[in-house]
């Protein structure tokens, strides 16, 4: 089962039995979630497709933004709509636990920082309480807050050419392109330890 189809029977289900007014609003979360979802995925997908080609690639059509600039925008996208998933589950849980808060003040963090005041010892509060702590959350959380407030997230380029002697089987130039996202972007002083990379010939 897809995640989709997880997050539509789950709005279902805890849309049920509450007033009609909560219910819509529930469900309607739930689709903004499912949106933001699709978007992140769609930027990843984007990016596994740039990630591989360097500038010297881009075409004549697309000289207009190389493509370094449209990595970085799918970069940023991909962290703003991954995070912005969970601000709007948060959105779902105002609604389904009747916290009452003003809902353009609503945030994962905001909601946890209310069941925490008001509701701990649910079950929801120590999932919360793990997902805070996860090292997947941390990560997440630190490279959206750089995205979108501080710069663009640091990504080392590493290019390879390979030329043969002419006259061979194989005599055409041979370039790859390797791509490697920081280990922390709030450093001002970049390193890249990580073994997260894209790497092809073009």
């Amino acid at each position: 089962m897809e995640v989709y189809d997880i997050i539509n029977k789950m709005a279902e289900r805890i849309s049920a039995n509450e007033p009609t007014r909560v219910s819509k609003r529930i469900k309607l979360y739930s689709s903004g979630v499912i949106a933001k979802i699709q978007h992140a995925n769609y930027a990843l997908t984007k990016l596994k497709e740039l990630s591989t080609q360097s500038d010297a690639s881009s075409t004549s059509q697309d000289i207009e933004f190389a493509v370094s600039e449209r990595l970085h925008f799918y970069v940023d996208s991909f962290f703003a709509f991954l995070y912005s998933s969970f601000d709007v589950i948060a959105q779902v849980i105002n609604q389904k636990l009747h916290l009452n808060k003003d809902e353009r003040k609503v945030s994962i963090k905001s909601i946890k920082d209310a069941i925490d005041n008001n509701c701990s010892g649910i079950p929801l509060n120590t999932i919360l309480d793990r997902l805070f702590r996860s090292n997947c959350f941390k990560n997440l959380d630190k490279y959206r807050n750089c995205s979108t407030h501080r710069r663009q997230i640091y990504i080392r380029v590493e290019t390879v050419t390979i030329e043969e002697t002419p006259g061979y089987s194989a005599t055409s130039e041979l370039t790859t392109v390797k791509r490697l996202l920081c280990d922390d972007p709030f450093s001002l002083n970049p390193t890249v330890r990580q073994e997260v990379e894209r790497s092809s010939n073009v």
